[in-house]
Formats: C-alpha cells, structure tokens, sequence
C-alpha cells in the first residue's frame, strides 16, 4: 500500500511540483501570513484534491479573455515545458494563502515584475498588457472562483456565509497582485461575471491550447495509441464540467446534464478522495498551521532553571 502512494505522490509532484518548503511555509512564529488560522481560504485550500481537481476549469476559464490567451500563447513556454505552467499557478495559490506574509508578499512582488515584461498586440490587432488591471482581476477571480466550486463538488457545501468570506479573503490577493474591484460576495460575483461575458471569446489560439490539452503529458498515466487522446479528452472534459454551463457552451466541452453525472463527475469524486488518502494533510497547510500557532518569541514565557 505504501509503494502505490509513493508512486502516485511521485507522479502528483513531477506535475505539480512539491510545496513544502520551510522556508514558505514555515517563518516567523505566530505569523498568520495573508489568510490564516481560522480562514475559510485555510479551510478549501487545506483539501489539495479539491484544488488541483479545480485545475483545468480555472485555467480555461483564465484563458477566454483574449488578451490572456494572447499573452500565453505568445510568451509561455507551455508547449515545451508543460508542467511549469500547472506548478507555478498552484505554487502561486499554495504560497498565497498558507505562507508567512515574506513569502506570500515576496511571490506576488516577483509575479508582477514578470507580468510587467509581458505586453504585445493580439492576433485580432488588439494591444495588451499583462499589468492591465482588467486581466489581473480576472485571472485573480477564475482561480479562487473554480476552487470554490471544486471543493462544494468534492468535498462538502458552504454556508452562503463562508462562500463570502472566502471571495473577499482571496480578493486581498488579488489586490496586492494587481487586480482592481475584485468580486467579494459571490452577488458580486455574478455581477462581474456577467459584465465580463462580453469580452470573453474562443479564438485560434484558445483552440490551439485545447488541442495541447489533449496531447500534454500532464497526467499521471499515459495510454496506448489512441486511447491516449480519449484518455486526455476524457479527463479534460471531467475537469470542465466545473465551470459555469454558458462557459462549457462556449468552448464546446458541454454536455447534457446526465452525461455530466453519469460520466464525468464519477473522474472528480475519484481523484479528489484518491488525492487526500495520498497526501493526507498537506505539508504547506501543517507547516503553516504550526507556524501560525506558534508563540513568538518575544512573548514565550521565561524558563525556569532548576539549580
């Protein structure tokens, strides 16, 4: 039993990466980082199945506004290094909301400096920048949008309460990061995302992504010949039946809804438990829950010297 966690811990961390640097993670005692103890942000991103089941619904979603998708297509690197990508976006949520306030703070610096070499002109002849608040909001608000609606499939329903709460937790991130009227209630929410439709769109290069989706060695087992393709199809399908139905419409991974509950969600009820009983709890959420309940330094009682 140990040998098949070890091999599917060692194929969940060649595609995402490891998150348990001391470093990170741990800190200065007592140190609540960006969310901490109590947050409902500890609480959903404590559950890595639910987060990395979110994967694909957040990406996608992240790459129908034109101008991201511009930018990504342009500038990364995805197609040779397929798994940078996966490992720094969750790297990005992991130290964003369970490290220390140096790193969380020091990540989201490093970020812009990146985004502010990012900028270009779209296929369409539309100029864009990656520091444009307008992108920064949405690529805040599809990641933490996603994962919220992961961890309700996969893992237990929130009170309206604690869906709110979460959206204005992870709207200071996003604001640190750039973003401007970042949705904190999910009216808001739905507010935004409406107003948003508009510019959103699947273009030659959206379409050029989905086909690398269905090639990238970015799951645990690869199949023979051709079932590969149906594997990769299979599991990309899964991952957007996440997302919004007018979104599913949009980039053609719709399906009716029994299809959906029959076929699909059968992958995420699998994979998040299959995640958990890998991982147990996390290393980034121990680590931080250690850090957090920690009694600094400066505020531990004196010891007392037997003589």
């Amino acid at each position: 039993m140990n040998a098949i966690k070890h091999n599917i811990l060692a194929a969940m961390e060649r595609i995402g990466g490891r998150h348990d640097d001391p470093a990170v993670y741990g800190g200065p005692a007592g140190d609540p980082g960006l969310c901490g103890p109590g947050s409902v942000s500890w609480k959903i991103t404590a559950d890595l199945g639910s987060v990395i089941s979110a994967a694909t619904a957040a990406i996608v979603m992240e790459l129908l506004h034109p101008s991201v998708m511009a930018g990504v297509g342009q500038l990364s690197n995805y197609r040779e290094d397929p798994f940078r990508r996966a490992r720094t976006t969750l790297g990005y949520v992991l130290t964003t909301t369970f490290g220390n306030t140096d790193a969380a703070a020091g990540l989201i610096g490093q970020v812009k400096t990146i985004h502010g070499h990012i900028n270009g002109t779209r296929p369409d002849g539309v100029p864009f920048d990656a520091l444009d608040p307008e992108l920064l909001t949405w690529v805040h608000t599809a990641i933490p949008w996603m994962i919220l609606r992961s961890y309700e499939r996969n893992n237990s329903p929130l009170t309206p309460g604690e869906r709110d709460r979460y959206l204005a937790e992870q709207a200071v991130i996003g604001r640190l990061g750039g973003g401007s009227d970042i949705p904190e209630t999910m009216a808001e929410l739905a507010d935004y995302v409406e107003a948003m439709r508009p510019r959103l769109a699947v273009t030659e290069q959206t379409l050029e992504f989905f086909e690398f989706l269905m090639t990238a060695p970015l799951l645990p087992i690869r199949a023979p010949g051709p079932l590969d393709r149906v594997l990769h199809a299979y599991v990309a399908h899964a991952g957007m039946s996440l997302a919004p139905e007018w979104a599913r419409r949009l980039t053609g991974y719709h399906h009716a809804p029994l299809t959906d509950t029959l076929v699909f969600a059968p992958y995420l009820r699998t994979s998040a438990p299959l995640t958990r009983w890998v991982v147990g709890e996390p290393p980034y959420a121990r680590q931080a829950r250690l850090r957090a309940g920690a009694t600094p330094a400066a505020e531990q009682p004196l010891a007392i010297i037997s003589r």
